[in-house]
C-alpha cells in the first residue's frame, strides 16, 4: 500500500515539476527550450528526410521508365549474340516476372544535319514490340514508332528525342546523316557501313532532359549495320547487342532473376549497375544529411540534463523531505527520469504534428509550387517513411533517458539532512 502510495506521487510529482506555474523562472525557461530543441529536432529530421526520399523516389521512377530494368549482353562489351543461339523465350524462363523482353543494338554515333552536329546513342528496336523497355511507345508525340518498319520509306526511319529534334533543327519528315566515329580506314575500306542517311518519322518526349537529348531509335536491321565489325552474316543469324526486359517491381529485381540460368558467355547489367555512382551519392547525401540534423536532437538532450539538473538543484529541499519521510532513492531517481521523459515525450510529440504537418503542406498545397523552366517537377516531392519515423522517435527518447539519467542518480543520492539544512 505504501510503495502504491509512493509510485502514484512520483508521477504526480514529475507531472506538476513540466507543468506548474509556480515554479522558478529558470526552470520553466529551461524546460520550455528542451521541449522546443527536440520538437525542432524531430521536425527538422521528419520534413528533410521526407524530402529526400521524394525525391529519391521521383528520380528511381524516371529511371524505371526510361531505361531497361535488365539487359543481357554479351561478355564482351563490344561484341553481340545471336538470336538464333539465344531466343527470347530462353530468357523469359530467366526472368519469369518481366514484363517485356525485347533485343535491341546500340551504338554511338553522330548525327549530322547541315552544319549542326549531335553525339547520340542509337537504338535498335523491333517496332511490332515497341520499344516497351525505353519507354519510345508511351512518349511519341509526332509521328509513329510503326513508322520505324524497313520499306516504309526511300530511307529507315528514325524517332528523335524532342530535345534532340530541336538541336538539330529537323521535324518529322526531314532527312539526316548518321556517322560512325567508331569506324577506321580499314573497315571503309573492307564496304563496311560508315555512314546512313535517316528519315525522321517520330519524336518523342519524356521528363528526363538527357533522354531527349542523347537517345534516338530505329529498326533492328538498320541499328545492326552500325554494330562492331557489321557483315551481311549477322542480319542472317539475327545479331543483336542484348536483350532488354522490365520488371513490375525493378526495386527487388534480385529475386526475380534465376542467374543459374544466364548462358555463361552473357552477362547481366541492372538498373542498379548502370546507376550504383548515383545510388550510392543518394544513400551517403540521405545518411550525412540525418547525422547532422540528428546533432539538433543530441543538442536537445543536452538540454534536459541541463533542465533537470536545475530542478534538481532547487528542488533539493523538497527532496530531502520525501527521503525524511521514507521515500528510497530508487524512487527519487524514478521521478527525476519521468521528469525527463515527459519533457522528450511532449517534444517528440510536438515535433511529429509540425513535421508530419509540413509534409502534408509541401505535398498538397498549391502555394509552395517550384518556377516552371528552372526545375524538372513542379513541386517538392514527399514520402512518408513509417521506419525512419519510428527510428526518429525511439532515439530522441533514448537520448533523453540517457541525458536524464546522470542528474536523476545525483538527486537519488543527495543527503536529506544536507537539503533540510538550507530549506
Amino acid at each position: 500500500m505504501k510503495r502504491r502510495f509512493y509510485s502514484r506521487y512520483v508521477t504526480w510529482i514529475a507531472l506538476r515539476q513540466v507543468f506548474s506555474k509556480r515554479r522558478k523562472a529558470g526552470i520553466s525557461f529551461l524546460t520550455v527550450a528542451s521541449v522546443l530543441g527536440t520538437m525542432i529536432g524531430v521536425a527538422a529530421l521528419i520534413i528533410v528526410l521526407s524530402v529526400m526520399a521524394g525525391f529519391e523516389k521521383d528520380l528511381k521512377s524516371r529511371i524505371f521508365k526510361g531505361l531497361p530494368h535488365v539487359e543481357f549482353v554479351s561478355q564482351n562489351a563490344l561484341a553481340g549474340f545471336s538470336l538464333d543461339k539465344y531466343p527470347l523465350d530462353s530468357f523469359k524462363k530467366i526472368v519469369k516476372s518481366a514484363i517485356y523482353v525485347e533485343p535491341f543494338t546500340r551504338a554511338d554515333l553522330v548525327f549530322k544535319q547541315g552544319r549542326r552536329l549531335a553525339s547520340v546513342t542509337l537504338f535498335g528496336i523491333d517496332p511490332a514490340l515497341g520499344g516497351k523497355p525505353w519507354g519510345f511507345s508511351d512518349a511519341i508525340v509526332t509521328g509513329s514508332l510503326e513508322s520505324l518498319t524497313q520499306g516504309a520509306s526511300e530511307y529507315p526511319g528514325v524517332i528523335l528525342g524532342e530535345s534532340l529534334a530541336l538541336q538539330l533543327g529537323v521535324e518529322v519528315g526531314d532527312r539526316l546523316t548518321a556517322i560512325s566515329p567508331q569506324m577506321n580506314i580499314g573497315d571503309a575500306l573492307a564496304g563496311h557501313r560508315f555512314t546512313q542517311t535517316y528519315e525522321v518519322v517520330a519524336t518523342f518526349k519524356t521528363d528526363i532532359p538527357n533522354y531527349d537529348l542523347k537517345y534516338a531509335a530505329t529498326n533492328l536491321s538498320s541499328g545492326r549495320k552500325f554494330m562492331e565489325e557489321y557483315e551481311e552474316s549477322l542480319d542472317q543469324e539475327n545479331y543483336v547487342s542484348g536483350v532488354a526486359t522490365s520488371f513490375s517491381d525493378p526495386e527487388h529485381i534480385e529475386k526475380d532473376l534465376n542467374l543459374s540460368l544466364v548462358p555463361p558467355d552473357l552477362k547481366t547489367v541492372t538498373w542498379k549497375d548502370v546507376n550504383k555512382s548515383l545510388i550510392v551519392a543518394l544513400k551517403l547525401e540521405k545518411f550525412a544529411m540525418g547525422a547532422v540534423l540528428f546533432l539538433i536532437v543530441i543538442v536537445a538532450a543536452f538540454s534536459v540534463s541541463g533542465t533537470i539538473m536545475m530542478t534538481v538543484y532547487y528542488k533539493r529541499n523538497q527532496v530531502s523531505l520525501l527521503r525524511a519521510l521514507g521515500m528510497r532513492r530508487s524512487d527519487i531517481l524514478q521521478l527525476f527520469l519521468t521528469h525527463g521523459l515527459i519533457i522528450s515525450g511532449l517534444g517528440v510529440l510536438l515535433g511529429f504534428a509540425l513535421g508530419l504537418s509540413a509534409c502534408f503542406l509541401i505535398q498538397n498545397s498549391e502555394l509552395l509550387k517550384l518556377p516552371q523552366g528552372v526545375y524538372l517537377i513542379k513541386k517538392l516531392p514527399v514520402r512518408f517513411l513509417d521506419v525512419e519515423y519510428v527510428i526518429i522517435g525511439f532515439g530522441a527518447f533514448f537520448l533523453s533517458l540517457i541525458a536524464s539519467i546522470y542528474p536523476a542518480y545525483k538527486a537519488a543520492q543527495q543527503d536529506p539532512g544536507l537539503g533540510l539544512r538550507y530549506s
